[in-house]
């Protein structure tokens, strides 16, 4: 019987702590923004409570292409539209319920800014 409660009690910590973690992501949600630049458009992505980053990007001309990426607890963002070294590469600053940063796409010379706002 002792055995069990230990049990019982070690498995309830262990969701307590795992609770607390998603709990304590505060990027957690769907986030939408634009960017400009050499190119323009819109994205949109949901953030994990792991801080994965995953949705679409749009541009001027209608092209979709997959966003992936992470975030990180403090709030620094990186994420790539489209693939490999042909994507363009999304950096920036989480705060709150907002962010903003800089995007490039090397292989055709593209630059510019984004910014966005958790919904």
């Amino acid at each position: 019987m002792k055995k069990l409660l230990y049990t019982l009690l070690a498995v309830s910590i262990i969701f307590s702590a795992c609770k607390k973690e998603e709990e304590d992501n505060i990027f957690t949600g769907n986030w939408t923004g634009t960017y400009s630049g050499d190119d323009s458009g819109v994205w949109a992505a949901t953030i994990s409570s792991t801080g994965d980053i995953n949705g679409s990007s749009t541009n001027s001309i209608g092209d979709n292409q997959n966003l992936s990426g992470s975030v990180t607890s403090n709030g620094s963002f990186s994420a790539t539209a489209g693939s490999g070294t042909l994507g363009s590469n999304f950096v920036g600053q989480l705060s709150g319920n907002s962010g903003s940063g800089t995007w490039t796409n090397s292989s055709v010379g593209f630059t510019g800014t984004w910014e966005g706002d958790k919904q």
